[in-house]
């Protein structure tokens, strides 16, 4: 027994020793040394407008420094994070005769000690010595030119030697992205150098003229040992855009070039066994005509024919009299988009609605859910135009995380109609978004509007803006902040739902055969609730997207009438007559009453009476950041001025009625209190003097909920002061929502 609790109080004794010892431990753990490294100490750039990048590895938070006597010329894609980045640097041409450098100086937030920099230069277009390539094709203009002065010349490689689809023995060359500056290369031996390398040639001796076999203005030095490597940095070749005029003209022979098109099939054929090497015909949105080249040889050339448009890229070459492209990779024709034409596409106004035949999630009216579930793990949502002549898409693009749980893209059917793609972990920089695709067939106007709904829940993000584009590579967004929308802050949650408006006028007119690509997508980190935006919440698009030219109207003014309002002066808010397609956005009206100016006015005055297309709303219902339940109407009255004209007379008016689209069957909690529908009678007040069958007031019963119908009364004893009051009369809980348009007076 005495042996067994000396035992007992050893083993207790060594326990709290490593106890202590495992304390002491602790206090001298020393955290990891910060540090930062840079991928590179020294990056040459060549004087061609283009990107180079390096990495950042670091286990901190660091902020990048640039110093030089004019930095102007490069701009980093950031300055700032915590931890390993790549940063791009994009560089401006330079045009001068000398070379150009910053140090770019990488530092830790916390402790300025730990650092690491790199030197970036970029060489001179025009230094003494050299020629430019305009320059030498300029010389050989009239015929062939032997070189015979100490001079020099600089390329940047565009072709491909190993995708073998340019002329043998023959690199494409090319010093600046602006036409002339395109010249193809002849060497001795097949010289393997990769696009993006920039070489320089002895030019002594060397010969510059058209090849007579291929057209191309080629330029041959005396050996190929007069072709040397340059030490500035391997870059990324993009293809400069060019329009099928532009190709034409010749001035961007043997450059790297892009235009916008797809394989011509005549009527009634098909792309059938075509390939690459059938040297295809393709055509630009306006039927011009040019050639795909492609040798057989080349490591594409058996490739079936692309079946979609796109942005063709390639080598500028003449061939047959005219002038081609000639693919580097099998990246330069993958063509994907959808085909252009006048049977496919959209004609303003278009509505692509979310809208549900009833409250199940996914029964879309209009629209097919083609890919998406709960859940979704890493891949894009699509939802489609059920009229198939429009070819309308939708994409939505969730970020990337760990937890199956953070993702969500589907479509739900809403009470209120609010029918929603309740995209989940939408975070700025995590390349998320809704895009829509849309083919056009006809030309659009030089701006034009978009609506759309848009909500989000707590820590979803706040801020976003659309961006557009034509090829699905460069989005432009309006620097002005035109397409910009913030989801307000203190109201947020799945019961609320907000609309938005933004007018885009592109940089180029947008044509028929052309395809929009509109993308909404957040523009910072801030979210909903004012924190941080981050996974798990919800970015909710609603009800429908709408596009539509800004309207204008001119209405003629009736023969005989002492009194006319038509008005064409409204603007703003939704056409109620797009229908069901507008969902719960079938209540986006424009501005009330009391903030239209004097002008638009014109005399009028009243209460709660709003903005449409050509016409105006008599009562309203606010339903954004109101909870269905709390919906409340707001009876309208609109006001004529005096008509000053007395004695009998006729009035007429055109009137509709408002109809929910609240109305499905029941099929959830919390439908909106105005599901039952909206009055179809309205009241129309003599006010000053007359009468509407012996009474001060008519009640005009029956309004259509679909169309304008015209309304005809009688007006008796009117005087110079009688106006005309138009109302509506609901009970309590009722409601009333109407338009009207073209008040017409006449004796």
């Amino acid at each position: 027994m005495k042996n067994g609790l000396l035992n007992s109080f050893f083993r207790m004794t060594a326990a709290f020793a490593l106890l202590l010892s495992a304390g002491a431990c602790k206090d001298d753990v020393a955290l990891p040394m910060q540090s930062i490294t840079l991928s590179s100490h020294a990056i040459l750039a060549p004087s061609f407008a283009t990107t180079l990048s390096f990495d950042v590895a670091a286990n901190c938070e660091w902020q990048i420094f640039v110093t030089g006597n004019d930095d102007g010329w490069a701009e980093l894609s950031q300055v700032s994070a915590t931890g390993t980045a790549t940063v791009s640097v994009m560089v401006d041409e330079n045009t001068t005769a000398q070379s150009r450098s910053l140090t770019i100086r990488a530092v830790a937030k916390r402790n300025a000690d730990v650092t690491d920099e790199l030197i970036f230069e970029q060489a001179s277009a025009s230094a003494e010595g050299y020629l430019s390539i305009p320059e030498l094709r300029a010389l050989a203009a009239d015929g062939d030119y032997t070189v015979s002065e100490e001079m020099k010349l600089r390329g940047i490689v565009v072709s491909s030697v190993q995708d073998n689809n340019y002329f043998e023995n023959c690199l494409a060359l090319q010093s600046a992205l602006k036409p002339g500056c395109g010249i193809t290369l002849r060497t001795d031996e097949t010289l393997y150098r990769n696009p993006g390398e920039e070489l320089e040639i002895d030019l002594k001796g060397a010969v510059v003229g058209v090849n007579a076999e291929t057209g191309v203005m080629e330029l041959k030095p005396v050996s190929d040992d007069r072709i040397t490597r340059t030490e500035t940095s391997q870059v990324k070749i993009e293809a400069l855009k060019i329009t099928y005029e532009e190709l034409r003209s010749g001035a961007y022979e043997s450059m790297y070039a892009g235009l916008y098109s797809q394989v011509y099939v005549p009527e009634g054929g098909s792309l059938g066994d075509l390939t690459l090497k059938d040297n295809l015909s393709m055509q630009d949105p306006d039927n011009n005509r040019f050639r795909l080249v492609a040798s057989q040889a080349s490591s594409f050339g058996i490739d079936p024919a692309p079946t979609g448009s796109g942005v063709l890229k390639g080598i500028v070459v003449p061939q047959d009299g005219a002038y081609a492209i000639r693919p580097c990779t099998a990246e330069d024709k993958d063509l994907t988009g959808l085909r252009f034409g006048a049977q496919v596409g959209i004609r303003l106004p278009y509505v692509f609605s979310f809208y549900a035949s009833s409250q199940a999630n996914k029964d879309c009216k209009y629209v097919t859910v083609t890919d998406g579930s709960f859940d979704k793990l890493g891949a894009d949502f699509k939802v489609e135009d059920k009229d198939v002549s429009k070819c309308v898409v939708l994409t939505a693009k969730v970020a990337s995380t760990s937890n199956s749980s953070h993702f969500r893209l589907t479509h739900w059917a809403d009470e209120g109609a609010h029918d929603n793609i309740p995209a989940k972990s939408m975070v700025y920089g995590q390349d998320s978004y809704f895009l829509l695709t849309v083919p056009l067939a006809e030309d659009m106007p030089a701006s034009f509007r978009i609506s759309f709904g848009m909500s989000g829940t707590g820590g979803a993000p706040k801020n976003w803006a659309m961006a557009y584009s034509t090829d699905g590579e460069e989005y432009v967004t309006p620097s002005d902040g035109s397409t910009a929308i913030a989801i307000p802050e203190a109201i947020t949650g799945s019961g609320y739902f907000y609309y938005f408006t933004v007018t885009l006028t592109p940089q180029l007119r947008l044509m028929k055969g052309q395809t929009l690509l509109l993308k909404l997508y957040p523009t910072d980190n801030v979210s909903c609730n004012g924190g941080t935006a981050g996974y798990n919440s919800d970015s909710r698009l609603h009800s429908c997207i709408a596009i539509e030219a800004v309207p204008k109207f001119s209405t003629s003014k009736p023969a005989g009438a002492v009194y006319f309002e038509p008005f064409d002066g409204l603007t703003e808010g939704l056409d109620y007559l797009y229908g069901d397609k507008l969902a719960a956005m079938l209540n986006y009206c424009g501005s009330d009453i009391s903030e239209w100016s004097a002008e638009l006015k014109n005399g009028l005055s009243g209460t709660h009476v709003r903005q449409r297309p050509g016409y105006a709303q008599i009562g309203y219902v606010e339903s954004q950041a109101v909870k269905r339940a709390e919906y409340k109407n707001e009876a309208g009255a609109l006001l004529t001025p005096a008509l000053n004209a007395a004695g009998d007379l006729n009035l007429s008016f055109r009137a509709m009625a408002y109809k929910t689209c609240s109305d499905r069957p029941k099929g959830k909690a919390n439908e909106p209190k105005d599901k039952k529908g909206d009055l179809t009678e309205i009241v129309v007040e003599v006010v000053g003097g007359g009468t509407i069958n012996g009474a001060t007031k008519a009640i005009v019963s029956g309004l259509a909920t679909d169309a304008f119908n015209t309304y005809s009364l009688k007006i008796t004893g009117a005087t110079a002061s009688t106006q005309l009051r138009f109302t509506s009369e609901p009970a309590s809980d009722e409601f009333s929502r109407w338009f009207i348009d073209d008040i017409c007076v006449t004796k």
